[in-house]
């Protein structure tokens, strides 16, 4: 069971870190709610691993509305369309 008890340590010191940030994440939300509030829009872009966070703010029915999420999808494996040298084509 060690393992498991490693793993739970592990999440509450993700979850220590993430709390310490507590105060700049109101502030960003804030700054979020403004900006819709003002008929203006959030874009978000994230390019490797942080691009699954901007998909899941894709507009969607019950999402949040006031988000642009930018996904270049040659960055993506949803499309495996090859091109010159081999490399992926979105």
């Amino acid at each position: 069971m060690k393992a498991s008890r490693d793993y739970l340590a592990g999440c509450g010191e993700i979850l220590t870190a993430v709390s310490h940030q507590q105060s700049l994440i109101d502030e960003v939300a804030d700054k979020f709610a403004e900006t819709i509030l003002c008929g203006r829009m959030v874009h978000l872009f994230g390019s490797g691993h942080s691009r699954i966070m901007v998909e899941e703010m894709w507009p969607r029915y019950g999402s949040f509305a006031g988000f642009n999420p930018i996904v270049e999808l040659s960055l993506t494996f949803h499309n495996q369309v090859v091109g010159a040298n081999g490399q992926r084509q979105a």
